[in-house]
């Protein structure tokens, strides 16, 4: 079914109203029509199944017939630190990282960085990017967007992280294993960190920094990953390793029928 992500503002008294890119989106690519079923999410965990009752040229109306609480989110909260690389691969780690399950993503300018943003690029990166991790969330069944937060440079970014566990793979760790540091864990830490370099990895200066920050350094194992692979293996490792990825699949949590009285 459909999925769009809408402010809560958009949500009121059994309604909902789709404007903009959504409702054009929804009429003219979908051809979506009077008494269609669709689905929007509030981005705070509740979703509603409504049916269409008005199409006009600048907004949509639906009526409310169902309110769902989904359990769709990993038990713990990853965040991706990536050095922008080059060309569209960021778009790319973006879009698979969201599927599955990656909770925030931390742009970061590091030494070895093929790409410079001045400002204003950067805010018209920030709008594109933005958009394909909404569009990754809705057609991935995820009940949050995740978060995207601005770019910063290698120092502000470790300043900035609040993780319980950082996780820096890097390539000169010949002894701690990713296994082995998650082993150690038996319950899944609320905030996880991974730290990913650039195509030309990170300066040992910038290993040393992470490290006096809290960070980790693990080894990924005997081969070299590149930049927008090493993210998402260790994502993936991570949720399989607590169980986000290997047990069996949770239906949803409850369904309630209307009426829904919104505030």
């Amino acid at each position: 079914m459909t999925r769009f992500f809408i402010p809560t503002a958009q949500i009121q008294q059994n309604r909902i109203t789709l404007t903009g890119n959504d409702c054009h989106h929804l009429a003219h690519v979908l051809r979506k029509n009077i008494g269609d079923e669709i689905t929007v999410l509030d981005g705070k965990g509740q979703e509603y199944i409504a049916v269409i009752t008005e199409l006009n040229p600048d907004f949509i109306i639906g009526e409310i017939v169902e309110s769902v609480t989904r359990n769709t989110e990993p038990r713990v909260n990853i965040c991706l630190v990536q050095s922008l690389p080059k060309a569209d691969k960021f778009e790319y780690l973006l879009q698979k990282n969201t599927e599955i399950g990656v909770s925030c993503f931390q742009p970061a300018l590091t030494e070895r960085s093929t790409i410079k943003l001045d400002t204003a690029t950067a805010l018209k990166k920030q709008e594109r990017w933005g958009k394909i991790i909404r569009e990754a969330a809705e057609q991935s069944g995820r009940k949050i967007i995740p978060r995207l937060e601005p770019v910063r440079n290698w120092p502000e970014t470790l300043a900035a992280l609040k993780s319980e566990l950082l996780l820096i793979p890097w390539e000169g760790e010949r002894e701690s294993s990713l296994k082995d540091i998650l082993s150690k864990r038996p319950k899944p830490p609320e905030t996880i960190a991974i730290l990913i370099g650039p195509e030309g990895g990170f300066s040992q200066n910038e290993v040393n920094q992470a490290r006096e920050a809290g960070a980790v350094s693990v080894t990924l194992g005997p081969r070299i990953l590149r930049t927008e692979t090493a993210g998402l293996v260790v994502a993936t490792a991570i949720l399989y390793h607590f169980g986000d990825l290997g047990d069996a699949v949770e239906s949803l949590e409850s369904r309630q029928s209307c009426p829904v009285t919104l505030s």
